[in-house]
This record gives C-alpha cells, structure tokens and sequence, in this order.
C-alpha cells in the first residue's frame, strides 16, 4: 500500500470509521518504523485540527431526536428535548435548606435545582433552556436552579463536561467546580474536575472565559489550559495541542498518562475496577489514542502489547501486575 493509502486509513481510524482488518493493517504499518509512527502522529494532529466536530453533533443530534421522539430535531424548538432527557436518567431536585425535595416546573416560590448525571460507562447530553449545549463525560453531574435563565445562568458541574455557550445579551455564563469559577458570555470549552482527580483543568477551543477563584483571576484565549493542583491550590496556565472534547465522539488521547491516572479513566467510562498490584505500576507512564469505540478487552489487550504488564479480568474487576 501506497502512504497515501495508509493516511486514508488512518483518518477512518481517527474519526472511529474504520474496519477491523484495516485497523490492524494500519497498526501494523506504524510498527514497521519510527518513521511510520512520525507519519502517523503528523495525520493524526492534522486531522484534530480540522473541524469535524459539528457535522458529527449534527447527525447525532438528529438521530437521538428521532429515537426519544419520532420526529426531527428540528420540531422541538417548542419542546426542548432536556425535559425529556432529564426524565430518562436519573434527576433530583434539591430544596434549598432542605435534603430532598419534589419535582416542580415552576420558577416560583422556593430556588429548586435539577441535576443531571451520567453514570459510569456512560456518557449523555442536554440542552439548556437558554440554548446552550452541554455534553457530560461518565460519572459526572451537572447541577442548576429551576432560576436558570431567569435571574442568572450559573451551573454546577462535578465530573467532565464539554460546554458550547450560547449568547445570550450579554448574560454571563458560570460554571462553578469545586476548585473555581469559569465565567463565560458564549464560548466553547471543555472543564474535567472529577473529586478523586489531583487537578481541575478547563481547555478552551472558541471564545473567552475568565478563571475566578479567590484573588485569581485568568484570562484565557483559545488554545490555552488552565490547571489547579486541588493539593497545592497553585493554578497554572500553557498551551494545549490536543482535541480536548473528543471524549464526546468516544475518542479520547492520553498524552504521557500514569497508569494509575488511567485505571481511573477506564473505571468511569467502562463502569470496571482497575486493581494496580505496585507503586511502580501505579507510576508506570505512556501515551494511547482511542480512536474506534474500542471495548474494554480492546483497550487491556493494547495495554499489554505496548507496554511490560500483566492484566486478568474477573467480571467487572480487572487485575494488572508485573
């Protein structure tokens, strides 16, 4: 096969289009050299520059509206489908000052919040009554006021989220984690701030938004990442050269990622528990794309061909040694 041939390949392989044999033929060719494995991570950030994101939202959209409703997405701008969204996963609505309240549509009367989750292996989306768009990664919720769009636009997100802004005439939009504030008017940007990770990163593709915690304030513009360490409190910002929303798509790329780091991905998103058998293990660095909705099998057995590691799995329990 020609380079040429093995580039289309792996542009099926990066947008999750690719066929099995293809797959292999294509991972074969990036073996043969380190110059084939160059070619390779140069076709592969060529492609995430490149906006593929919209059309692919686009088509989901349409069918997820097809499947919850039987008719097209564009027929519910009088129903806006996070009611029904809402109603098909699990949501509580929470009374302030008190545990747990009852589900009410008014805006009146006491400040009544909704929360959304995604639970582990899964991933879900919704749209906002001010239009904006959120997508949640697994194990996350997103929380917000019944007062949404009325009196202010502030959410609460625990977990990963991808965010698409709309504006909405001037109104800010705040995104409130446990280690700061994003403030935004319309934008797109990704926020990952799950409770067991060390850090709390937002990445920002579109737009600008304003870091707020405490006497620190960061503005960001497209292409930066903010990062707090939750351990030391110190917030740092660089530039990022990956597709930090790919998540969304069911790709995702781990760019010199402990293992440990790791287990904790696959636990959230294939709803397993990873046991680690050494500190060294635990420590042990690498960098992996996934790219083609791999399994979990597919992902443990690409474990253990790049990298000196054992792995057994028990149902949900997954054993890595030495």
């Amino acid at each position: 096969m020609t380079k040429e041939a093995f580039k289309q390949l792996a542009e099926a392989y990066f947008s999750g289009k690719i066929a099995r044999e293809d797959e292999q033929r294509l991972m074969d060719f990036v073996d043969q050299s380190e110059a084939n494995e160059q070619c390779f991570r140069a076709w592969e950030k060529e492609w995430s520059q490149q906006d593929h994101f919209d059309i692919l939202t686009e088509r989901a959209w349409r069918q997820l509206a097809l499947r919850l409703f039987g008719e097209p997405a564009r027929q519910y701008a009088s129903r806006p489908w996070w009611h029904y969204a809402a109603a098909a996963v699990a949501v509580l609505v929470l009374m302030v000052g008190t545990s747990v309240g009852t589900w009410l549509l008014s805006t009146g009367g006491p400040e009544q919040f909704y929360a959304l989750t995604a639970p582990l292996g899964s991933k879900t989306q919704l749209r906002l009554p001010d239009g904006s768009q959120v997508w949640l990664n697994a194990g996350s919720t997103l929380r917000y006021s019944t007062k949404f769009n009325s009196k202010h636009r502030n959410v609460e997100l625990e977990g990963e989220g991808y965010f698409e802004v709309a504006q909405c005439d001037g109104k800010e939009f705040t995104v409130r984690t446990p280690g700061y504030d994003i403030v935004v008017k319309g934008t797109r940007f990704n926020v990952s701030a799950y409770k067991d990770d060390k850090y709390i990163t937002t990445t920002l593709m579109q737009g600008s938004v304003l870091i707020d915690r405490d006497e620190d304030h960061l503005l960001m513009k497209p292409g930066e990442m903010v990062r707090l360490d939750v351990n030391s409190g110190v917030l740092t910002k660089s530039q990022f050269d990956y597709d930090a929303h790919a998540w969304t798509l069911n790709m995702a790329e781990y760019d010199d990622i402990t293992l440990s780091q790791f287990a904790k991905v696959l636990s959230r998103q294939y709803a397993v528990q990873v046991h680690i058998s050494s500190e060294r293990l635990r420590d042990m660095r690498f960098s992996i794309s996934l790219r083609n909705k791999e399994t979990i099998d597919d992902v443990l057995h690409a474990l253990q061909r790049f990298t000196d590691i054992n792995v057994c799995r028990s149902g949900k329990d997954i054993y890595i040694s030495e």
